[in-house]
């Protein structure tokens, strides 16, 4: 049984019935398929049965259209092979995507200083 991590908590995933993720933001160890069954695991760290219904596939990416199941506790997790410690620090935020995000920060804070600077040297006719 696959172990699918999903970037939502238990409250979030608690007010639906269906989930649509792209294949980019969940780690998971292959890609999904129709008709699989798999255990999601949220960011809370609580584990719950899905099905996979339909994929949607865009440009660049896979869309996983899925039916949310009952709620596990995490002895049954273990017992159907879906259960892994987190050794690693989970794969949605990267380190390469945290430094774009940083430099785009110092390109706004330096645009902006530039136009302050602009607007207050600009020389008003007497």
């Amino acid at each position: 049984m696959d172990l699918v991590d999903v970037p939502a908590s238990t409250r979030q995933l608690d007010q639906h019935e269906h989930l649509d993720v792209p294949h980019r933001l969940i780690a998971a160890p292959r890609p999904l398929e129709v008709g699989q069954v798999v255990v999601l695991r949220d960011l809370d760290g609580r584990h719950r049965w899905a099905a996979v219904d339909r994929l949607r596939f865009t440009e660049t990416d896979t869309v996983y259209e899925m039916q949310l199941g009952h709620p596990m506790p995490l002895e049954r997790a273990v017992e159907v092979g879906a259960y892994e410690s987190r050794r690693m620090a989970r794969p949605f935020v990267r380190v390469p995507d945290v430094h774009r995000m940083l430099d785009g920060m110092r390109e706004q804070r330096a645009r902006a200083r530039a136009e302050e600077t602009a607007r207050r040297s600009r020389v008003r006719p007497a």
